[in-house]
Parts: C-alpha cells; structure tokens; sequence
C-alpha cells in the first residue's frame, strides 16, 4: 500500500547549504562578469585614446610645418579666453628674432626643435579640440549674440605653455572651451640624424665630416645646419592637468609615438 504525504508535510523550501552553494556561484558569476567588463571598458578608453591621438598627428604636423599656427598660452591663460598670441610671437626673440627679416617657417621650426636633443630638453605642445564661440550682431535684438558653446564648429588646436612653465591646467583648458582629454606631446630629435653629416664647414662651405650622435647640439644658427630636413620623434600622452614638475619627472608609456619629417 502506498503512503501519500500529506501537504504538510512536504519539503517546503530549500537548505541552508543550497541557498549558501547558490548564492556562492552567482557571486562568482558576478565577480567574473564584472572583471571581463572592467578589461573591456579599459580596452574602449585605450581605443579611443588611440584615435584622438591619431587625430592629433595630422594636426601637429601640420603645426610642425607652419609653426605660426601654434597658440602660444603664457600666464594670462588661465582667464584670457581671447589669447591670439602665436608661438613666434610670445617667443619671438628666440624663433624670430630679427623683426626687419621674418624667419621662415623652417626656421622658426628649427630654433623651436633644435635644442631638444634629450628628454631633458624636450618641447612640450598640446592638441585638443575646443569649440568655437561664434558672435554675430543682431539687428532686431540690438546686440551680439554669442551662440551656444555645445554647437558646432569646433577646431582642433596645437598650442605651447611654455609662457605658464609647461602647464596646460583645467581653467585654461575651460578658458579654451577644450572639449575631452587634451593630449601633450614630447617633441625630441629623432635618432633618424645619427651618423648624418649635420654641420656645414663655414671654411668650404660644405657639410663637415662631424657625424651626429644622440646628444649632440645642432648648431643655433639654422643656416649652419647642412640637412634639408629636419626629424623629430613624437611621443602623445592623455594630459591629466598634472603639474609639469610631476609629468616630465615620472616614466609615462606613450600612446603613440611618431617619427616626424620637417622640411625646408
């Protein structure tokens, strides 16, 4: 004869151990899940790291080879949104120093450059994006409208702080209307110069039998340089508005790093 239990007294849940052993694997799956998404949103931000700094290399070339398109941010930055200083203009005396005779574009490049024969003596620039504010006058209303700063157009600036010691801070990044992560680059000479015959002989006139070695001083004068070119190496850092005395001190893994021909 079969017995039927009666309702209760049947199993009317689970175990203190299975509720344990459940609520174990759902931790673990959790734990998991959390750290593949942590690698995952790591992977995102280094892509688009990646990709601004890419962006940015056009740019700067582009800067590198009109170097009186590059902003020059001295220590009025941090409240002068107007600045339309130019780097052979805040640095005049060293890029372009005789006024009656304005430097060309190599020139001023290599007077910027040539000293940064080691890490040391690096050229810091910045690249970001900021948007443009654009005024126009209102008839009707009587006054100057600004337009929105979220709205279209934006540009992506090359800029020097070498007037404010090298620090691009987060008011002069507000200042600027900068829009995300701005990048800084260390600009040095490339190693692409080594064993090349880099000085002219002021005697014959040609290049002399000197070979340059890393380290090595090119000579002030451009017109003393015997190459037609110029190369550089840059290396692209997010720029966390750390102080300049912390970023040029600390071993950073660049972004990027690029090899850059400036031409006469």
């Amino acid at each position: 004869m079969n017995t039927v239990l009666s309702p209760s007294r049947r199993r009317p849940g689970f175990s203190l151990i299975e509720v344990t052993l459940a609520i174990g694997i759902l931790g673990m799956a959790i734990l998991s899940l959390v750290g593949i998404l942590g690698s995952t949103f790591q992977q995102v931000d280094e892509i688009m790291q990646t990709n601004r700094a890419l962006s940015g290399v056009t740019r700067l070339i582009g800067a590198l080879d009109n170097p009186r398109s590059i902003v020059y941010l001295d220590a009025s930055a941090d409240s002068n949104p107007a600045n339309v200083k130019y780097i052979h203009q805040g640095l005049q005396a060293k890029l372009d120093p005789v006024a009656a005779i304005p430097a060309s574009n190599f020139e001023i490049a290599y007077r910027l450059l040539g000293p940064a024969n080691n890490a040391n003596n690096a050229v810091w620039l910045y690249v970001y994006d900021r948007k443009m504010v654009i005024a126009v006058a209102d008839a009707q209303a009587g006054a100057t409208v600004t337009y929105n700063l979220y709205s279209n157009p934006s540009a992506m600036e090359v800029a020097s702080c070498a007037g404010n010691s090298d620090n691009f801070s987060p008011i002069a990044a507000n200042t600027r209307n900068v829009v995300g992560t701005p990048m800084r680059v260390r600009l040095t000479l490339s190693k692409l110069l080594v064993g090349q015959r880099y000085q002219i002989d002021t005697v014959t006139g040609e290049p002399s039998v000197a070979k340059w070695t890393p380290g090595t001083a090119l000579p002030v004068d451009p017109n003393l340089y015997a190459l037609a070119y110029l190369p550089v190496v840059a290396e692209f850092f997010p720029h966390d508005y750390a102080d300049s005395t912390v970023f040029k001190a600390r071993e950073e893994t660049p972004i990027l790093v690029q090899n850059i021909i400036i031409s006469r």
